[in-house]
This record gives structure tokens, C-alpha cells and sequence, in this order.
């Protein structure tokens, strides 16, 4: 199980302008990323091709009793280090996916079997499942959960693991399930090809770390006193100033010589008790 804050990958995605899903993909890339390092493997840009469902139920259809799903097929950018660079590969390739109509082609695909008999349909599914396929490899799946916490008997449920189960070919896959104020990604995998999943669930907590610290806002700098002076606004009547007289001396608008006049003689100094009598 990989853990995140749910407000930092919002976060990300806000300031980066693109969506929760690609900040979650990008983070799932880099770990496989490290995974494939890790065992000696180049992470070329074709390595790691995903399974990805995405709803296709429109607007106001929330009610109705089922699934309405399609599936994406993208390859993660496993070759690219650098978080930012990756996220911005993983948001073009999933909008250029869907501007390609990928996601309309799985939908109409799904309800035309909603509509044929059974026997003709599962007898299709099923050679199409024993076709050898060595292109997707893994599935990861995002699946939303309640913001309020859930109570069973009283007690309230601190966390939801989520859980997504593996074909015969799909050694990996990675189930994303947000409950409350956390993201937790919950990563299965077959433990005969793919025993690394502790160690691809602690690379998703790293790179979405990675994510959080390339788009963390930068330190505002101190603003001058008179920023601070505009920004404080007017003050209410009955508010003590606190500025200054002005000190300086006026100009003499008239002849030297008055200016000469207006200006107080400076009284006689007094003898000192100190200073001897003449």
C-alpha cells in the first residue's frame, strides 16, 4: 500500500493545470520507472503500456444501475526522470487518447455485447482472452471515494485499502481509492513475476513527494514598509496617527531680509556660577 494527502495532489494538479488522474499516472510511472532500473532494464518509452478505465456515463445518468466504462490504453513515460517533464507527457498522451476517440470506440464496444446474445459474446471474450499479448502489462484503475468518514457498528472506518485483481497476462496493477483527506494505492502483483511490489508501492510515495516539492509555492518575499503602509488601508475615525510632524522649515515666500526677521533671536547666555567674575 502506497499513501498520499489527498489536498497535495490536488495541489499539484491545480497549479501544474492538469487533472487529478495525471498526477496519479505520472506518480505510478516513475515507480515503475525505478522498477524497471532496478532489475537492470532500460526504461525505453514503450516499455509499460497500462490499462486504463474511464467512465463514459454522461451527466445526469449517476442513478442508473450500470457500468458504463471504457478503457484507455496508454504507455506510461517511463523514460523521462524528471517529475515535471513526465507529468506534462502523461497529460498530452491521455488527451491526445481521448481527442482520438479511443475512449467512444471501448463504449461502443461494450454496449453492442449489451445487446447480442450471451453464448455468441462469451465465446468471443473468451479466444480473445487466450490471444497471446505481450503489449499491456499492467492496469491501474481510480476509483472515487467519500470525502465524510463511513461508520460500521459505531466505529468509524479509519482507511479503505483498495484492491484490483490480475488477469492471466496482467502480472501488476495498481487500484487508486480516495476516502476522506487520503490517497491510497493499493498495488497487486503476482509474486512469482513480479515480487517488487513493496518496492513499487514506496516509489509511488517517492515520486508523488517528488511532484509535491517541483510545484510547492515559492516563498513570498517581504514586501517594503510603504507596500505595507498601502496595504494596512485608512484609518477609522478615532484611530490614533502614528505619523510624523513635519519638521522642516518652510520657505520664505517673501525677501531675504524678512525671512531674516522671522527668525527668533536666540536668547543671551547667562554667566555660569562656574565662570569667573570680570
Amino acid at each position: 500500500m502506497a499513501r498520499a494527502p489527498l489536498n497535495d495532489v490536488k495541489d499539484v494538479a491545480h497549479r501544474a493545470g492538469v487533472t487529478f488522474n495525471d498526477v496519479v499516472l505520472s506518480a505510478i510511472s516513475g515507480a515503475y520507472r525505478s522498477l524497471l532500473r532496478e532489475r537492470g532494464e532500460e526504461p525505453l518509452p514503450h516499455a509499460v503500456r497500462s490499462l486504463v478505465p474511464v467512465s463514459v456515463r454522461a451527466p445526469g445518468e449517476e442513478g442508473v444501475c450500470e457500468n458504463r466504462i471504457s478503457l484507455l490504453l496508454p504507455y506510461l513515460p517511463v523514460h523521462l526522470d524528471d517529475p515535471v517533464a513526465r507529468l506534462r507527457a502523461v497529460h498530452e498522451y491521455l488527451a491526445e487518447l481521448k481527442a482520438s476517440g479511443e475512449a467512444q470506440a471501448g463504449e461502443a464496444i461494450t454496449r453492442l455485447a449489451g445487446h447480442e446474445p450471451f453464448p455468441p459474446v462469451s465465446a468471443v471474450m473468451r479466444l480473445a482472452a487466450h490471444l497471446p499479448q505481450r503489449q499491456i502489462v499492467t492496469v491501474t484503475t481510480n476509483v472515487p471515494g467519500p470525502r465524510r468518514p463511513l461508520y460500521l457498528l459505531g466505529r468509524r472506518t479509519l482507511e479503505i485499502l483498495p484492491y484490483v485483481p490480475i488477469a492471466t497476462r496482467l502480472r501488476t496493477g495498481v487500484s487508486i481509492f480516495t476516502y476522506c483527506d487520503q490517497v491510497t494505492f493499493g498495488v497487486t502483483g503476482d509474486y512469482d513475476s513480479a515480487p517488487e511490489v513493496e518496492g513499487l508501492a514506496r516509489g509511488i510515495e517517492r515520486e508523488t513527494g517528488r511532484l509535491r516539492l517541483a510545484f510547492r509555492p515559492s516563498p513570498a518575499a517581504p514586501r517594503p514598509r510603504a507596500a505595507r503602509r498601502r496595504a494596512r488601508g485608512p484609518r477609522g475615525p478615532g484611530s490614533r496617527s502614528r505619523t510624523r510632524p513635519d519638521r522642516r522649515r518652510k520657505p520664505c515666500s517673501t525677501s531675504p531680509s524678512s525671512c531674516a526677521n522671522r527668525r527668533r533671536p536666540r536668547p543671551a547666555r547667562r554667566p555660569s556660577a562656574m565662570t569667573a567674575a570680570p
